[in-house]
C-alpha cells in the first residue's frame, strides 16, 4: 500500500499541471510515447496530457531578471521517431497579435515562438524552429562565438539559410494562439545512437511590445546565451538511421540583351541546365555533393550607395549546397566566404562533430575566373576543438589554384576563444597567406586578439587585428589589406522600473583607429573616429537610435599619382588634401510593430572624405521603410535611400544618389509565393576636380568626366514549395535605364531574362 501511495504521488509530480518552471537551468525528463497524431494546432489527443510543461517564462528584453508579462506554455514529448511540441501562448490582447501567411524564415516581424535545440549539449552551437501564431516556419542555427557586436548583450550568430524539415501548425484562439510542431529525428545531428541529453531553450516573441522572454530567466552579464539554457533527458533508442536525401533539379534561363551599336534587343537560346545534390546523412554528420549547383537567388540583393564606396561589399550566401554546415566554417576573419567560388561546376563537402572535434571540408571546381585563366579548384577545411566551458580552438585552412597552371593562393590560420568568468572571453588568431600570381610569389601575415567583457551593465570590447601589405584571401572576404585596425569599445546599460517609459538605455562609445600594418608603434593612424552610440527603448516598443561621430582620413599621394591638373598650358602632379577631418550625426526612429505596420526613419549628416578626388565634402543622407500588411496574405515594403554629398571648399555637388524600392508579397497559402519587386537607381557624380582650386582633374591627360546613371530593376517571382527542397520557381528579371532621372517615359530595356527552375526533394 505505501509502494502504490508513493508511486502516485510521484505521478502526480510529474503531471503537466505541476510544470517545469524555468529557474535556473533545469533538466527535464520528457516522456516517450509510442503514439502517431495529426499536426493540426489543436493538443487534443489524448498524448498531451502526458507531455512535461516547460512554464513560468523570464523577460530578458528589454530587462532581464523579471517574470514574463504574458504565460507562455510549451509541452514537449518524443515519439521513438520525432520530438513534438505543443506551444500554449496567453496574450491579454488577442487582437494585437501580429499573425501573417509569410514565406518561410519571413516570421521575424509577427508575434512568434523559437525552440533551440543543443542536441550535442556542448553551449556552442543549437539547431533553431521557430513558429508564428500560423505555423509559418522559420529555422536554422544559432552559433555562439562566431559574431555579434562588440560588447554586446548575447553574441553570437543566428544563421537563418538551412531549411530542415519539420511540421507545424497554428491558430489564433480568443486566449493566444496555439502551435503545434512535430520534428522528426532525420532532420538533427546528434552524438551517437546512445541515450540523449539536449540543451533546451525556448523563446518568445511579443510584436506588440517588443518584449522577448526565454523559459530559462537568462541573464545580461553572460559571455554565451546557450550556456545559460536548460535540458531536456529521456531520450533513447532514437529511430534515426542513415539519411539519404537527393534533389535533382533542372533550371532554364533565356537571356536578353540590347546591342549597343545596332541598338537591336536580342535573346539567347533556351539554356537548361540538370543538376543534383545528393547528402548522406548520420547521427553526427553528413557528407554532401552537388553537380551544377543553382544560384537560387530569387531576387537582386537590394541596392546599396556605392559612389564613394573604397572597398567590396558583403553579400550573403543563398545557394543550399553551400548552406549545410556553413557555421562550422565561421573564423574571426573571414577566412572562408563561399561566394568566391562563382560559377561551380561540381562540389563536395563533409561537415559534423566527433566528441568535441567539429570537422568541415568543402572541395569545388569553379568555372570561373575574373582574369580568364581557366577553371579553379577550391579547398577548404577547418577543424575546431571544443575545450573547457564554451571555449574552443580552431584552425582554417583555404586553397585556391588554376588547374591549368601554377597560379594559387593559400591561407592557414588558428585561432582560440576562452571564456572565463561567465561573462569574458579573449579571442586570438594567427595565420598567413602564401600566393603565387602573374607578379610573383609573396605571402603576408593576419591576426587577431580581442578582450570582450559581456556585463549587464558595463561591457567592453577591446581588439587590434593586423593584415600584412600582401594578404590575399581568395576563398574568404578580406576587403583590405595592409593595415593595422583596433579599437576600444564600451557599453553602458540602463533599466528603467516597470512600467517607465524608458525600459532600456544603450551608449556604447569608444575611440577606432587604423594604421599602416608597417607603422603601427612608429607613426600616426591614417584612419580613425571618437563616437558614442545611443539607444532609447521606449515603453510600447518604440526605438530611438542616434550616433555622435568625430572621423578622421590621411589621403595617400600615391593612390593619385596618375591624375594631374592643367597649370600655364602644363600638367603638373595633383597633390590631394594632406587630412579630412569632422563630425557626423545620425539618428533614426522605429515604431512599434503594429498589426497593419510599421516604420523606419533615419538621417543623417556630417564630414567625410571625397575619396575619387582627395578632397572634402559633407554628406546628408535620408533613408526609411514602411512595412504594410493589409491582410494575412499580403506584405508591402516600401523603401528608399538618399545620399548627397558636396565639396565643402564651395557647395558645389559632387555626387547624389537615390534608391527607390518597392516590394510587395502575397501568399494565399503557406506553399503558393508571388513576389514583386521594382527598384529605381539614380546616381550622379561631377567631374572630378581639383581639391583647392576647382580645377578639372586630368587622369593620364583626359578630363575625368561627369558620370549619371538612372535605371529600374524589376524582378518578378512566382513559386510552390510544398515542403523544404521540393520547389517550382518560375521568374523574370528586367533592367531599363533612361537618359534622365525619373523620366519614364524613356525607359528603354537593356537586358532582361526568364528563368525556371524544378526541383524535388527524395527522402528517406
Amino acid at each position: 500500500m505505501l509502494f502504490f501511495v508513493l508511486l502516485v504521488a510521484q505521478q502526480t509530480i510529474a503531471t503537466p499541471a505541476a510544470g517545469h518552471p524555468g529557474v535556473g537551468a533545469p533538466t527535464v525528463t520528457i516522456p516517450r510515447v509510442e503514439a502517431e497524431i495529426t499536426i493540426d494546432g489543436r493538443l487534443d489527443e489524448p498524448v498531451w496530457s502526458r507531455a512535461a510543461v516547460l512554464t513560468e517564462f523570464w523577460q530578458y528584453e528589454p530587462v532581464d531578471g523579471r517574470p514574463a508579462a504574458e504565460r507562455t506554455d510549451v509541452l514537449v514529448w518524443y515519439a521513438p521517431d520525432a520530438i513534438h511540441f505543443g506551444i500554449r501562448a496567453y496574450d491579454r490582447q488577442p487582437d494585437a497579435i501580429r499573425a501573417t501567411v509569410a514565406d518561410r524564415d519571413n516570421i521575424d516581424g509577427d508575434d512568434h515562438v523559437t525552440i533551440y535545440l543543443d542536441t550535442f549539449n556542448d553551449r556552442r552551437r543549437a539547431f533553431f524552429f521557430a513558429v508564428n501564431p500560423l505555423g509559418v516556419q522559420q529555422d536554422g542555427v544559432r552559433t555562439e562565438g562566431s559574431g555579434g557586436s562588440p560588447g554586446r548583450n548575447f553574441g553570437g550568430n543566428t544563421d537563418e539559410s538551412p531549411d530542415y524539415w519539420f511540421e507545424s501548425k497554428g491558430r489564433l484562439t480568443d486566449e493566444g494562439y496555439v502551435v503545434e510542431l512535430r520534428i522528426p529525428f532525420k532532420s538533427l545531428r546528434y552524438p551517437g545512437d546512445g541515450p540523449q541529453r539536449w540543451g533546451i531553450q525556448v523563446e518568445r516573441k511579443v510584436q506588440r511590445t517588443g518584449y522577448v522572454d526565454t523559459w530559462t530567466d537568462a541573464r545580461r552579464a553572460s559571455a554565451s546565451f546557450l550556456a545559460q539554457a536548460g535540458a531536456i533527458d529521456g531520450l533513447h533508442d532514437l529511430e534515426r538511421g542513415i539519411v539519404l536525401e537527393a534533389q535533382p533539379f533542372v533550371t532554364a534561363s533565356a537571356a536578353g540583351t540590347r546591342d549597343v551599336v545596332t541598338g537591336e534587343f536580342g535573346r539567347d537560346p533556351i539554356d537548361p541546365e540538370v543538376g543534383a545534390n545528393v547528402r548522406l546523412g548520420f547521427t553526427n554528420f553528413s557528407v554532401d555533393a552537388t553537380v551544377n549547383p543553382d544560384f537560387s537567388q530569387v531576387e537582386a540583393d537590394a541596392g546599396q550607395v556605392t559612389v564613394n564606396e573604397r572597398f567590396a561589399l558583403f553579400f550573403p550566401e543563398k545557394r543550399p549546397f553551400f548552406l549545410t554546415g556553413i557555421e562550422l566554417f565561421a573564423t574571426p576573419n573571414q577566412l572562408v566566404y563561399t561566394r568566391r567560388i562563382v560559377n561551380p561546376s561540381v562540389g563536395g563537402k563533409v561537415t559534423g562533430k566527433v566528441g568535441g572535434i567539429a570537422i568541415a571540408h568543402l572541395t569545388a571546381v569553379d568555372d570561373y575566373d575574373e582574369l580568364g585563366r581557366g577553371d579553379a579548384l577550391f579547398n577548404v577545411t577547418r577543424l575546431r576543438h571544443d575545450f573547457a566551458e564554451n571555449s574552443l580552438a580552431g584552425v582554417t585552412f583555404t586553397d585556391r589554384s588554376l588547374l591549368d597552371g601554377d597560379d594559387y593562393n593559400r591561407v592557414l590560420a588558428a585561432d582560440v576563444r576562452h571564456v572565463f568568468g561567465g561573462m569574458y572571453f579573449i579571442q586570438g588568431q594567427l595565420g598567413g597567406s602564401w600566393t603565387r600570381d602573374a607578379t610573383g610569389d609573396h605571402s603576408a601575415p593576419i591576426w587577431n586578439v580581442t578582450v570582450d567583457r559581456t556585463g549587464r551593465s558595463f561591457g567592453f570590447n577591446y581588439a587590434l587585428n593586423g593584415i600584412g601589405e600582401a594578404f590575399q584571401s581568395d576563398a574568404g572576404f578580406v576587403p583590405r589589406s595592409g593595415i593595422i585596425d583596433g579599437h576600444i569599445m564600451n557599453r553602458f546599460s540602463l533599466y528603467g522600473a516597470p512600467g517607465a517609459l524608458l525600459e532600456q538605455f544603450d551608449v556604447f562609445f569608444g575611440p577606432s583607429r587604423i594604421w599602416r600594418y608597417g607603422d603601427f608603434g612608429w607613426n600616426d593612424a591614417i584612419e580613425g573616429s571618437e563616437f558614442a552610440n545611443m539607444t532609447f527603448r521606449l515603453h510600447g516598443g518604440w526605438e530611438i537610435q542616434s550616433r555622435i561621430e568625430r572621423s578622421f582620413y590621411v589621403l595617400d599621394p600615391a593612390e593619385y599619382a596618375h591624375y594631374q591638373v592643367a597649370t600655364d598650358d602644363a600638367l603638373t602632379l595633383y597633390q590631394p588634401l594632406d587630412e579630412v577631418s569632422g563630425p557626423s550625426f545620425e539618428l533614426s526612429v522605429n515604431t512599434p510593430a503594429y498589426r497593419l505596420f510599421d516604420a523606419r526613419l533615419e538621417a543623417g549628416i556630417g564630414r567625410e572624405a571625397i575619396f575619387p578626388e582627395g578632397s572634402e565634402g559633407d554628406v546628408a543622407s535620408l533613408g526609411g521603410q514602411l512595412s504594410l500588411r493589409p491582410n494575412g496574405s499580403l506584405r508591402i515594403a516600401l523603401s528608399t535611400t538618399y545620399e548627397r554629398i558636396t565639396r565643402t571648399r564651395d557647395g558645389s555637388e559632387f555626387a547624389r544618389t537615390l534608391i527607390p524600392r518597392l516590394k510587395a508579397e502575397f501568399q494565399p497559402t503557406r506553399a503558393l509565393f508571388f513576389r514583386a519587386v521594382a527598384e529605381y537607381r539614380s546616381e550622379r557624380q561631377a567631374a572630378l576636380a581639383d581639391a583647392r582650386t576647382g580645377a578639372a582633374l586630368l587622369l593620364d591627360g583626359a578630363p575625368v568626366p561627369a558620370l549619371e546613371q538612372d535605371g529600374l530593376r524589376v524582378d518578378l517571382l512566382a513559386s510552390y514549395e510544398p515542403t523544404p527542397g521540393t520547389v517550382a520557381f518560375l521568374g523574370y528579371g528586367s533592367s531599363l535605364t533612361t537618359d534622365d532621372a525619373f523620366e519614364f517615359s524613356r525607359l528603354e530595356r537593356t537586358n532582361d531574362g526568364f528563368f525556371i527552375k524544378l526541383a524535388y526533394r527524395f527522402r528517406r
